[in-house]
Order: C-alpha cells, then structure tokens, then sequence
C-alpha cells in the first residue's frame, strides 16, 4: 500500500480518540439520596396522636407507651403521657410523666422539651387550684426563660404568676363573703328541716 494512503488510514484512526480527549468530561450526575420514611418510633406517636384526637385515651396511652419502649431516651412520648393522663383528669400520673420527660429532656440536653415540660408541672398545679405550688412553677419555668430566650419565652410564665396572685388576693377577700352564704344556707336548711317536722302527722 502506498505510504501517503497508509498515513491517512492512521489520521483516521486517531482522529477519533483524540476528539474524545479533548473533549469535557461529563457532568457527574448527583445521586438521589434515598427517601427517609417514618421509624417505628414515629409511627407510635402518630397512632397516639389520632388515638388521642378520638378520644381513645387507652389506645393513645398504650402507642405512648410502645414509643417510650422504641426510644427510651426520649422525652417526647412521656410529654404525650402526661397530656392524656391530663385528660382522663389523673393528676398524680400526668405529674409523673411530667418529671420524667424533665429528666430525659435535660439529659438529652433537649430545651425545647424541658421547656414543655416544666410548664406543664406549672400548669397542672395550676388547674388543681395549688395556687402556691403554681407559681413556684411558673417561677422556674421563668427562670429557664430567661436563659433560653431562643426556645420560650418568660412572657407566658409571668403572666401566669401575676394572675395568680390577683386570685389569691381575691380568694382571701371574698372568703369572709362565703363564710356567711354557707352559714345562711346551713340555717336556712335546719328550719327547713324543723318546718317539716312540725306539720308533720301525728303518728296515730
């Protein structure tokens, strides 16, 4: 084969490797990170909450309680506890489930979930008429306001404490006042009681 057409022949083969060369590389394409569905954790407290919006408060208890055994570190599921112990009106329980979300929430270093529950132990002494309990609470949950201005807000708290004191203050004025209606009404039911009596028959 003459040389001239053997030197095309070789051109040709190269040309194409060389364009392959010089050419960009391809964009790598960005794989697509995969979709994170909800844990068994989250789907016990889902099951709670709609347990809860129905009024189930057992089936809402027993999926809080079945979250706390998935994650036993967590706060959250003894704050959803203590709501429905609130509900059935179990004091004792829902303050128990209070303290122990307090627990976890400050060793989980979870502010969010301290601040919950530090006002829920305000509230709920509140609700019971513990009026001097109350605003130690709410002084607390004041105090932790105040140094995680990021998370709450001691407005709430303050506020809290403020209306209970105009109560307290009105209990105390008020007391005399009741005193006297409850004496009347013991008065006005013992003669009720002697009028009764003497209209009586006779027995024959």
């Amino acid at each position: 084969m003459p040389r001239p057409i053997r030197l095309i022949i070789a051109l040709a083969w190269l040309l194409p490797a060389t364009a392959l060369a010089q050419s960009p590389a391809a964009a790598p394409v960005a794989a697509t990170p995969p979709t994170r569905g909800p844990t068994p954790f989250d789907q016990s407290l889902r099951r709670g909450a709609e347990a809860f919006a129905r009024r189930d408060f057992d089936a809402a208890m027993t999926a809080f309680r079945d979250a706390v055994q998935r994650d036993p570190r967590s706060p959250v599921p003894w704050l959803r506890m203590a709501a429905v112990s609130r509900a059935r009106n179990d004091a004792a329980t829902a303050l128990g489930n209070y303290r122990e979300a307090l627990r976890l929430a400050i060793e989980a270093s979870a502010d969010a979930d301290r601040a919950r529950a530090l006002a829920g132990v305000a509230e709920l002494n509140e609700a019971q008429g513990l009026w001097r309990e109350a605003i130690g609470a709410w002084g607390v949950v004041a105090e932790f306001a105040d140094a995680h201005a990021s998370v709450t807000s001691a407005a709430v708290p303050r506020a809290r404490i403020e209306a209970i004191r105009r109560r307290e203050s009105l209990d105390r004025e008020y007391a005399p006042v009741r005193e006297r209606i409850a004496e009347r009404l013991r008065v006005n039911a013992a003669g009720a009681a002697n009028a009764a009596g003497a209209t009586a028959p006779a027995p024959r």
